[in-house]
């Protein structure tokens, strides 16, 4: 048998992308900027995107658990894969709905919650305008970018069907449950030590947080995947890993998580009770309240710790007692930030100091009463409430768009499950609406929606629950 000649395109492809390889690695090597030598990688990822732009979607997904944080300057970071994998769909799926206008139905396009994102974008653009350091402020609209158009956009015509969920569940899955399986290995071989706690989190997570709100914000995925399947090992082995997930959270100390699952049971029960909009309510009027309380004539002053009684503690059980005696130096360091906050909005109330700018500028608004012993700030960290956040960065109008759309997330997660007649949607409503939960929760006590161990699945589920509720809608139609 005569072989076929090589085709002359494929065979100076090939040349091509030999040489440029050579070229980047010797070009890593002289200039000791390794990464260079990931350019041959990048190129066929390119390809492949153009070629089959979903099976890198779901390689993102398979990326997100283990990508780290890298900082080519003091000034400039990234998390690699998965963010540069994000940049790459996002041109992708620019491209694609451009060829393609009908892959996304008008109706996603103009439902209320995607136009509600899109204000929360837009005031963001404004702002970036206003800002005290404008590139700051462009940098972080341009990352909101990208994580919804790759996270709700391209979800959307990536993930139509029950299988197509499926598929991005086990990408997931086995890469998220291998990094906690090596934490708890590691963590084990320090006693499970709580001043300990984020020895074993390096290179994958930065710190026990980041850690935590990833598993427990998968645990919901996991009860939803035990019901595709009879009894059988894949059941079994799904079951067992809700167990391994919940030790996870509990070895990991994070009060936030802890107080997430916790919540999980009355948030159903509310959810199926349709009570979502006096229970929005109450938290607006109870928060409201407490707000009002402590801002008349001054009164959170009288909750000013001493410096000296504030600590941070070796063991877990006394940094829970602590936190509820008001000395743990974590939840006073907290108050700390969010009263310096108080004070930053009187002067930018409109438009605030632009996305990004809160680190550079809160320190000069801070009292003295509520300092601790890490007001130093050496991590970098910002508000830890990222309702704050946008209060000091968006202004009010910034701050109200978002509550807005979260009111709206929560009264469309319950419309969208009492609509829905299939079981599979059903499940995958309430999974959702469960999901998007934890994230609140979370974000009540950090800020890490623009993070890619929570930002991701945050708009996934934003952007399942349009889809959702848009197929409800039209199969109810069709029933009546």
């Amino acid at each position: 048998m005569i072989a076929a000649p090589i085709q002359r395109w494929p065979l100076l492809s090939f040349i091509g992308l030999a040489l440029i390889s050579t070229l980047s690695v010797l070009m890593a090597f002289k200039t000791e900027m390794y990464y260079i030598g990931l350019l041959p990688f990048a190129i066929l990822l390119v390809l492949l995107g153009v070629n089959n732009f979903k099976s890198l979607y779901y390689l993102l997904l398979f990326t997100i658990p283990f990508s780290i944080e890298y900082s080519f300057t003091p000034s400039l970071a990234t998390d690699l894969p998965d963010e540069p994998l994000m940049i790459g769909l996002m041109f992708v799926s620019f491209v694609y709905l451009f060829q393609n206008p009908k892959s996304l139905p008008r109706a996603y396009l103009t439902h209320p919650l995607f136009l509600l994102l899109l204000l929360h974008l837009f005031w963001t653009l404004i702002t970036s305008f206003t800002s005290v350091t404008p590139l700051v402020s462009f940098k972080i609209f341009f990352s909101k970018v990208w994580y919804v158009t790759t996270f709700v956009v391209l979800s959307a015509v990536v993930l139509k069907t029950q299988e197509d969920v499926k598929r991005a569940f086990w990408c997931i899955y086995v890469p998220l449950t291998i990094l906690i399986i090596q934490v708890i290995i590691r963590h084990a071989l320090v006693g499970f030590s709580f001043d300990d706690i984020n020895k074993p989190m390096p290179p994958f997570f930065r710190n026990h947080v980041n850690y935590a709100a990833i598993v427990a914000l998968f645990i919901p995925f996991i009860w939803m995947a035990r019901g595709w399947y009879k009894p059988s090992f894949t059941k079994k082995l799904l079951t067992a890993s809700i167990v391994l997930y919940v030790v996870a959270i509990y070895l990991s100390y994070t009060r936030t998580c802890y107080l997430a699952l916790l919540l999980i049971p009355p948030f159903v029960w509310i959810l199926k009770n349709r009570l979502i909009k006096p229970a929005l309510l109450a938290a607006f009027v109870l928060l409201m309240g407490m707000v009002s309380f402590l801002m008349y004539e001054n009164k959170f002053m009288d909750f000013a710790p001493e410096f000296e009684q504030t600590t941070m503690h070796d063991e877990f059980g006394d940094h829970l007692s602590s936190t509820f005696e008001g000395k743990d130096v974590s939840s006073m360091e907290r108050v700390y930030r969010w009263i310096a906050i108080a004070q930053m909005w009187k002067d930018k109330p409109i438009f605030g100091f632009g996305a990004g700018n809160f680190y550079p500028n809160y320190m000069s608004y801070t009292i003295l009463s509520f300092e601790t012993y890490v007001s130093d700030n050496e991590e970098r960290s910002t508000a830890h409430n990222y309702f704050l956040l946008l209060l000091a960065e968006q202004g009010v109008p910034g701050v109200l768009f978002f509550i807005l759309l979260t009111a709206a997330i929560f009264i469309w997660c319950e419309k969208t499950y009492h609509r829905t007649i299939d079981f599979l949607d059903k499940r995958l409503v309430m999974t959702v609406a469960v999901v998007l939960m934890i994230s609140y929760v979370n974000l009540m006590l950090s800020d890490l929606l623009e993070s890619d161990k929570l930002g991701s699945f945050f708009f996934i589920s934003f952007s399942l629950l349009i889809a959702l509720d848009i197929r409800s809608r039209s199969l109810k139609a069709q029933t009546q």
